[in-house]
């Protein structure tokens, strides 16, 4: 009965370790790229922070932070006063 359970419970160890979002990342693979973009203009005064997508991306953008919606893609950073 105590073995069954030692059994048990390193099985339920293993199932989590390898469901894990804890994955190594491919090497060679851009961490963040866009695939949907933002059509609409973003208000400057909302924006936390803008990043470039990586150069191995399929499209080029820009990943924008704001307040109101965590993260979107947008193609061209226009920057209006």
């Amino acid at each position: 009965m105590k073995m069954n359970r030692v059994v048990l419970v390193l099985g339920f160890f293993l199932i989590m370790a390898l469901d894990s979002d804890a994955k190594p990342e491919a090497v060679g693979l851009p961490k963040a790229c866009c695939f949907k973009f933002f059509p609409g203009k973003i208000p400057p005064q909302t924006i936390l922070e803008v990043k470039k997508t990586d150069s191995r991306c399929p499209q080029q953008g820009f990943i924008v932070t704001t307040h109101e919606f965590l993260t979107m893609c947008v193609r061209k950073l226009e920057v209006t006063e």
